[in-house]
């Protein structure tokens, strides 16, 4: 993490409210896509194929109910913080600690359909409007880092400062989350999930007990009781959505893979799964644990026990991270288009075809996957480098360019696109699609 980098967020973000007064959507726009880039360079973007593109599914669910003045980009944050927020021009951000506090899919959509809601209604323009002067707190942190003596200590300082600068910026009206809970709630029920997700994660913070810290998501988002009181009253007769098949899996992920690694804390998923072998999430979380520590025979083993109707992905992917290429395709081809596991399994299917050597078979397969891109950047960077190899120069800094867009990373994307628009020819259809995406990109900043 870079000082300066904080810097920036903060003069953006001091800067931004003297200026919103009267904001169109287009000026919403610009002013999200220049805070989205300084998060993107200044924290670690989750980059796990399950999580990235079920999110996808949901937030594609909730803009099909939804009429939202601009298209909502979702991006998950590591931290084992609660979090989620949303700012300006549609962005949505959720930490891989509140997913992983999840038990079952309707808090989660729950939780989105609430950001949704804020970004419909326009409460985070409002709120910008509304302030004179923001996060002085933020402002002392980063002086406090830079007096500070050693990295480590900045970085703490300055995690901090972010944090209370958050609450102090997305801390809501009554009247705001109140509206958000309502329209939240009816988003997520006419998108299929049901209409009381939020209230059960709201429950479940509440149960963390008054005398520790609280979640940061309660801090960003006040009035946890009262908002709790108000849904139970708007959804009385609410019955239980069932979850899709890979969300299990999903929550074991974000459990075992985005928390600070130690051997205690895998000891407890390896004895969990040994106490109760037959238990398809223990099965996985070993596999999990053990995966990572090389033992690819016991977790084999174990993912090889799981009986769940989506298996074939479980051991497909499984089979991929043990060097079985023949058998992992044999189980990945299995799963079948419709399935909420089906694109995650062609992930894993375009990395073996690559790492067999089968360059056009793989590349065939990461364009099919290209529309997810902006969810799982890895699939522009994969077709880019194999376009690159196989000679379609421009179509790999076409999508090199892609890649570093969908990070932030606006100069690399900049110095991609104009070699591909090279490449290309200044005239094509291509180069001035990609024209268009610079232009956008460069209005930004």
């Amino acid at each position: 993490m870079r000082i300066r980098q904080y810097i920036i967020i903060v003069l953006l973000l001091v800067a931004l409210p003297l200026k919103l007064y009267g904001l169109s959507i287009e000026e919403e726009k610009k002013y999200g896509a220049q805070i989205y880039s300084e998060i993107a360079n200044s924290a670690t973007i989750n980059n796990d194929p399950y999580i990235s593109i079920h999110l996808r599914f949901i937030k594609e669910r909730l803009e099909s109910v939804v009429n939202m003045p601009y298209h909502v980009v979702l991006t998950v944050i590591e931290s084992p913080n609660m979090d989620a927020f949303a700012t300006i021009g549609g962005f949505v951000y959720i930490t891989t600690g509140l997913i992983a506090q999840c038990d079952r899919e309707e808090e989660l959509a729950g939780v989105i359909a609430h950001e949704f809601a804020h970004l419909a209604r326009r409460h985070i323009a409002k709120r910008y409007e509304k302030e004179k002067y923001l996060n002085i707190g933020m402002l002392s942190s980063i002086a406090l880092a830079m007096l500070a003596g050693d990295a480590k200590t900045q970085e703490a300082i300055l995690a901090t400062g972010i944090a209370s600068a958050q609450s102090m910026a997305l801390k809501y009206s009554r009247e705001d989350e109140d509206e958000a809970d309502r329209f939240g709630s009816k988003f997520a029920d006419h998108a299929g999930y049901g209409g009381f997700g939020i209230a059960e994660f709201l429950k479940k913070l509440r149960l963390s007990g008054g005398d520790k810290v609280l979640p940061q998501y309660l801090l960003t988002h006040p009035y946890h009781e009262d908002r709790i009181i108000r849904l139970e009253n708007l959804w009385p007769n609410r019955k239980p959505v069932p979850d899709s098949l890979i969300f299990p899996y999903i929550i074991v992920r974000a459990k075992v893979l985005n928390k600070i690694r130690g051997t205690q804390s895998d000891d407890i998923w390896i004895n969990r799964y040994l106490k109760d072998k037959e238990n398809p999430q223990n099965a996985y979380a070993a596999y999990l644990v053990y995966s990572r520590k090389g033992r690819m025979d016991d977790a084999l083993e174990a993912i090889k026990k799981i009986d769940s109707p989506v298996k074939n992905l479980l051991l497909g992917e499984a089979l991929v991270t043990a060097g079985k290429f023949n058998e992992a395709i044999d189980c990945l081809r299995k799963v079948e288009p419709g399935d909420s596991a089906y694109y995650i399994a062609k992930i894993y299917l375009a990395r073996v075809y690559e790492a067999k050597g089968d360059r056009s078979l793989a590349l065939d397969t990461w364009a099919d996957l290209l529309r997810y891109g902006n969810s799982y950047p890895e699939i522009f960077y994969r077709f880019a480098m194999l376009s690159g190899r196989m000679g379609m120069e421009a179509q790999g800094y076409e999508y090199l360019g892609r890649y570093y867009l969908a990070l932030g990373r606006l100069n690399l994307a900049k110095t991609n696109f104009e070699k591909a628009i090279t490449k290309y020819g200044i005239n094509s259809k291509e180069a001035k699609e990609l024209m268009k995406i610079l232009e956008d990109a460069k209005a930004t900043k």
